[in-house]
């Protein structure tokens, strides 16, 4: 198999000793102090974690009150007593400075703070504690214009030691708060009594943290309070001062307490008298006296109590009826269960013993032909048995579904266009019947994941070649048709929001103008390299029409000698597993 080159290094952190978070709130270290400090990381240059004494930063007090030395006229007398704030520039009655300058000048210093590694210590040197960790890594995320949350949280994880329970805490911590991203706004906004952008970035991010513990994770009131604002004093360095931390912390204190108090959990199965003031969590709505959401406004009111963009749920609204929405939203916000796909040489049941015995419970769903297992036991991938040897990967039942839709025909030519990771040609590979393959991607960083993951799988000596593509589909040219084609499209992800926890927050009209023309494109593509008789199966993991079945019935209206074979389209949460959609096609011999 050939393979792209050079692999990327991630260098890792340095041990640090390191406080516990799960289970509620951690001593503060004696001595530990207000100033912030940063941390040299990693993510491609390989330093470790070491610390930097911290700058102390002035600037905006939470609420918006300015803070600066007492100003002076010029006919003050000279003998009048100064006040001991009097800066240099009041002494010598130089100009008193712009103040939209100091708000520039005072969010220039906070970008700056804020553009660190992503792995840093706590201000003692000490690991952060994971409620720490989650409100440092939520403000990278916002500042570095929502950079994916996996890369980051992923590249914090590599950088620290933490238990088990302290990586799976921080984990649902950073990926709950984007994905209830519009809910937390509005509850921060209701109990703030005041726009949420007027406050500080650093005491938004710990906000959301926190309101997060209390209305999804039901963590108790002290925890909620005490626990969170230990960790955004351990990290921020904006404000510095001793009297803005307190202040600020006093305000976070005093909003914390005010929704712990107000915030409680209907009962299961229980309906909400009013539903202008309900959010739902889980199973169960959570009631927040006098939250005030647009009743009159359908998908605003469900695009914040199942936090999705309005526009998104404004779409859904015209083509499901009221309970199969709510449904949809409500898998949308649950964390996906996994699922992995084992090798066809490793018998199902035999493969549920070997996972008992190491402490992992899993049942078979799906097909006996092509089985696929359900993981109960909350492991990560790397330490499920059979991991390492390639007997399994891993794969939503509706992407093995939609895979398993290509014939499986004897001694055939493969072209996948979009292959990384290679999901859907694990299985057509596995199953056996392939000639050749040429599997394509428009990067050397996805074809080096995709070769990975083949060679783990021990697929390497299946005649694969490994081809990076132009991302202008019109360019792509190949010196040969195909007997089976594959395109996998990139989408909007809107099947699969579950796992993919910021795409809704990406659901833009220019983002999603730009896919339909992606998708359209490497139709075309295909339909150009797909021999007589050949089969071109085209997927994705949206429910969108406009990039489903839209481009499919545009393209056979285009092409005459391309007919549908069969179409499908899976809504998330049928059969518990992803949304998605996959068509058939076939094109004439003649």
């Amino acid at each position: 198999m050939n393979r792209p080159g050079g692999d990327r290094t991630f260098g890792g952190g340095k041990d640090r000793g390191r406080r516990s978070d799960s289970g509620g709130s951690a001593p503060r270290r004696p001595g530990q102090g207000a100033s912030g400090q940063g941390a040299s990381g990693h993510g491609g240059s390989g330093h470790g974690a070491s610390g930097h004494g911290g700058s102390k930063h002035g600037g905006s007090k939470p609420g918006g009150s300015k803070h600066g030395g007492s100003k002076h006229g010029a006919a003050e007398r000279s003998d009048a007593p100064r006040s001991r704030g009097s800066s240099h520039r009041d002494r010598d009655h130089g100009p008193a400075p712009d103040p939209e300058a100091r708000k520039r000048q005072a969010k220039e210093r906070e970008e700056r703070a804020w553009k660190e590694p992503v792995v840093r210590p706590a201000q003692g040197g000490e690991d952060l504690t994971a409620r720490a960790a989650a409100i440092h890594l939520l403000i990278l995320w916002d500042l570095r214009k929502r950079a994916p949350m996996e890369t980051l949280l992923g590249e914090y994880l590599d950088g620290v030691q933490l238990s088990p329970s302290d990586r799976g805490f921080l984990t649902e911590l950073c990926y709950g708060a984007v994905r209830q991203r519009s809910t937390l706004r509005a509850l921060s906004e209701h109990f703030l009594e005041r726009p949420l952008n007027e406050t500080h970035r650093s005491l938004r991010a710990a906000l959301g943290i926190g309101l997060y513990q209390r209305v999804y994770l039901d963590t108790p009131p002290h925890a909620v309070v005490d626990a969170t604002i230990e960790g955004w004093r351990s990290l921020a360095p904006i404000p510095s001062s001793k009297v803005q931390v307190d202040g600020a912390a006093g305000l976070l204190n005093a909003v914390l307490r005010r929704a712990c108090e107000s915030i409680t959990r209907l009962p299961l199965n229980t309906e909400p008298e009013d539903p202008t003031e309900v959010v739902r969590a889980g199973d169960r709505w959570v009631h927040v006296p006098g939250l005030g959401l647009p009743e009159h406004h359908r998908a605003e009111l469900l695009g914040v109590q199942y936090s999705h963009p309005t526009e998104m749920v404004r779409l859904w609204l015209e083509r499901y009826d009221t309970a199969t929405l709510r449904r949809i939203l409500e898998r949308n916000n649950r964390t996906p269960q996994l699922f992995i796909a084992p090798r066809s040489d490793q018998e199902p049941e035999a493969f549920l013993r070997l996972l008992k015995v190491g402490g992992i419970e899993a049942t078979q769903v799906g097909d006996t032909d092509l089985p696929i297992l359900r993981i109960l036991t909350p492991t990560p991938i790397e330490r499920i048995p059979g991991f390492a040897n390639g007997s399994f990967w891993v794969q939503d039942r509706t992407a093995r579904r939609l895979a398993a839709m290509m014939p499986h025909r004897k001694g055939v030519t493969l072209l996948d266009l979009c292959a990384a990771p290679g999901g859907k040609l694990a299985t057509l590979l596995d199953r056996g019947g392939i000639e050749r393959v040429v599997a394509c991607d428009v990067s050397e960083e996805k074809l080096r994941r995709l070769a990975e993951n083949l060679t783990r799988l021990r697929f390497e000596s299946k005649g694969i070649g490994l081809v990076e593509i132009s991302r202008e589909s019109e360019r792509l040219r190949f010196d040969m048709k195909f007997d089976q084609i594959l395109v996998d499209a990139p989408c909007s992800n809107t099947g699969v929001l579950a796992r993919r926890h910021e795409a809704r927050w990406r659901f833009l009209p220019e983002e999603m103008r730009s896919l339909t023309a992606l998708q359209h494109g490497l139709l075309e593509a295909a339909v150009r390299h797909l021999a007589p008789g050949g089969d071109l199966l085209y997927t994705t993991c949206s429910i969108e029409p406009s990039e489903n079945g839209d481009p499919i019935h545009d393209l056979l209206a285009r092409h005459t000698q391309v007919r549908l074979v069969e179409e499908v389209e899976v809504l998330p949460g049928d059969e518990d597993g992803d949304g998605g959609y996959g068509a058939l096609l076939r094109r004439d011999r003649g």
